[in-house]
């Protein structure tokens, strides 16, 4: 239960902008993180729409490119880039690829955020975009013309990536209709940028950033290879961890206990599962509840081989 559920904050003259505020508290960051992509898209089509020279300035201004070098200290254009998306106000521009990356975003982010947590995810998340950009800048260098990248492709690639490391053996559907396991989708992920890659180094014209693509699939391969884990980026900006503490003015106050993590909340999901399998078999077990336990497994599978080094994916 969480504290706004508690009764001293049942209150029924609680403004409606105060509940509203609580409720984006209490949002996933997936759906914080699709939430900014759409504002920031709508933001430049009110801007930009029916001025296709302001629309070349704002993204211009906003946009990662290989001139980035030449101008370092547009610092903000390594993560602005990546809360762009094509205008569909322009001839060039399209709806697609912001409903693309805003799906993607919101299939997948929802497992890794359950997975490693809120702060984690949205770490992983920026970086992805930094580290994706960054390779779209170095790989373009010394081009004859001004190339350009925006979109959250290359943190969506790695969002994906990643669960497909994560859950390899997950169905998905292609197009909705052929299911296959996780750990293809991502060889076909990759492999579709190869592909572009070679059809552009042979003259072909392609508008992916197939670079910053592969930047967010190596980034995220040696995010799990590697077992990075990006806490110590928070403790860099506080050097103590506070407390929360709540007031009432006829109650002492109460220290709210933190969360339990995401796997820590599995585990105990999985217990429960596996006490309620023993007693009444499996028939009784929902197919929610049978995803869960599944999860459950592979959690305990990837921590023996965290202890003696024996999983292999």
């Amino acid at each position: 239960m969480g504290i706004y559920d508690r009764d001293y904050y049942q209150q029924e003259d609680t403004p409606q902008r105060t509940r509203a505020v609580r409720q984006l508290r209490h949002t996933s960051m997936t759906n914080k993180l699709l939430l900014a992509n759409i504002i920031v898209y709508l933001i430049c089509w009110l801007i930009c729409s029916g001025n296709s020279n302001r629309t070349q300035a704002v993204y211009d201004a906003l946009a990662i490119g290989n001139d980035f070098f030449e101008r370092p200290w547009e610092i903000w254009r390594l993560i602005s880039y990546g809360f762009m998306h094509s205008p569909f106000w322009e001839g060039t521009g399209g709806i697609w690829h912001i409903l693309m990356n805003g799906f993607g975003l919101w299939m997948f982010g929802r497992s890794i955020e359950q997975r490693y947590g809120s702060s984690e995810f949205l770490r992983f998340y920026l970086l992805a975009i930094i580290i994706s950009g960054f390779v779209f800048v170095v790989t373009n260098l010394g081009e004859p013309e001004l190339t350009s990248a925006v979109g959250a492709s290359g943190a969506v690639v790695a969002i994906v990536i990643l669960f497909c490391f994560l859950y390899p053996h997950e169905k998905l559907l292609i197009y909705g209709v052929l299911p296959v396991p996780a750990w293809i989708v991502g060889i076909l992920y990759v492999g579709f940028d190869i592909l572009t890659a070679f059809n552009q180094a042979s003259g072909a014209d392609s508008r992916i950033a197939w670079q910053a693509h592969l930047g967010g699939a190596g980034f995220a391969a040696a995010y799990y290879l590697l077992k990075w884990d990006f806490a110590f980026l928070s403790r860099w900006f506080s050097t103590r961890r506070p407390k929360l503490t709540v007031y009432r003015q006829d109650v002492n106050s109460v220290v709210v206990e933190d969360e339990p993590s995401a796997e820590t909340q599995l585990i105990a999901q999985g217990e429960e599962i596996l006490k309620q399998l023993h007693e009444k078999g499996e028939t009784s077990l929902t197919a929610r509840q049978l995803k869960t336990l599944e999860r459950y497994s592979e959690l305990l599978q990837q921590r023996r081989g965290r202890d003696d080094g024996q999983y292999k994916f």
